[in-house]
């Protein structure tokens, strides 16, 4: 089939741990530089409270609370809120480390623990797309070929390189104004190679290289993410999800007409969801060309012949009578008056300006018997 499971993108959540006791089941979700409150099951009528400790991972003390004072590690020094009414905590300016057991052990005999996970700002690079090297005998010419660089965050800067070398313009090989979008207007021998997009800002960059693109060729379609727990993978095309959950890698065998369309990568957590989308347009054709009107006309009749063809982009079309140029341009055909000298051979040409080729189909229109008695 044309879209096949490539490899599937590892598990990497921390798992889950009961609460028991004066907490609520866990485990609790907050992402990195957010906050988590950890709220007792206690009230106020069920106080005071004289001693409460809360601790991390069992042994590293976060505050202990002794009537009415309290002490806390500088570690957590303006990162935490105490509620003594409820014994419970809030946790500030959250960071990875922060993951694991938080427990609260209140005097005489009530306590709990519950599990943190904490999620990393989901980081997706962009989607690259890569075919398996051709050498040029297979390259099929005149193929379009539009090549995108899309990050569902903004980038300062995108630069395209050609094995490794500056890449050349020309009216045949364009870049849109932010540098996002490569497209070859018609694919030539001399196109081929492999083609880097770098994305950077200030303090990074990333790059991926990406080949040439032509229908038939085989293409994998890469979903480059920063995983943190339990992030989850989808693909969709043209809004429709794609049956490769989990998949940072889907490969195309071959790429066919039907693999133009909107690819989407989503990656998410508890916390957060980035995507990242990749515009694939596959120019072909014309094919299937035809013509759609009568085979014979009574003298006076009306009669309008349309030329149909499978194109993308749509084809041009152009018609001649009995071998000879009509000069007309369109994919209609209009004879506002049959008459005995428009019996004849009517050919209809569909031509893609991409692709550069052309079909050809002819209509045989003769005259009703009854208009020559």
């Amino acid at each position: 089939k044309a879209i096949r499971r490539i490899s599937k993108k590892k598990k990497c959540s921390l798992g889950s741990t009961e609460a028991a006791g004066i907490l609520p089941d866990g485990p609790l979700n907050a992402p990195v530089g957010g906050s988590v409150m950890f709220t007792t099951f206690l009230t106020e009528a069920d106080g005071p409270f004289d001693a409460v400790t809360w601790n991390f991972n069992a042994t590293i003390l976060i505050i202990s609370y002794q009537s009415g004072s309290s002490l806390i590690p500088p570690a957590y020094q303006d990162r935490i809120t105490f509620f003594p009414s409820t014994a419970s905590l809030e946790l500030k300016d959250l960071t990875l480390d922060d993951g694991g057991e938080y427990s609260v052990n209140v005097f005489p005999d009530r306590g709990g623990i519950i599990k943190l996970d904490i999620y990393g700002n989901l980081f997706l690079m962009y989607i690259n797309i890569f075919s398996i090297k051709s050498s040029t005998e297979q390259i099929t010419e005149g193929s379009s070929v539009t090549l995108t660089c899309e990050a569902s965050g903004s980038s300062p800067s995108r630069t395209w390189k050609k094995d490794g070398s500056d890449l050349n313009l020309s009216e045949n090989v364009t870049l849109s104004e932010d540098n996002t979008v490569l497209t070859f207007k018609a694919v030539k021998k001399e196109n081929s190679g492999e083609y880097v997009c770098l994305v950077s800002n200030p303090v990074s960059s990333i790059s991926d290289p990406v080949n040439i693109l032509v229908k038939g060729s085989n293409i994998t379609l890469k979903c480059s993410t920063d995983c943190r727990p339990s992030a989850q993978l989808m693909w969709f095309l043209n809004g429709a999800q794609l049956p490769d959950f989990g998949a940072e890698l889907i490969s195309l065998h071959p790429v066919f007409s039907s693999s133009h369309g909107t690819y989407q990568c989503r990656v998410s957590n508890p916390v957060s969801a980035q995507t990242a989308v990749l515009q694939l347009t596959v120019s072909y054709g014309p094919y299937n060309v035809s013509i759609i009107g009568p085979s014979a006309a009574s003298s006076g009749d009306r009669v309008i012949l349309h030329c149909l063809a499978a194109s993308v982009p749509p084809a041009n079309f152009s018609w001649m009578f009995n071998g000879s140029e009509t000069h007309i341009n369109s994919s209609l055909y209009v004879i506002e008056r049959f008459q005995a000298q428009n019996s004849g051979d009517y050919s209809c040409t569909a031509m893609n300006t991409v692709t550069m080729r052309e079909n050809s189909t002819v209509l045989n229109l003769r005259g009703k018997e009854k208009m020559f008695k």
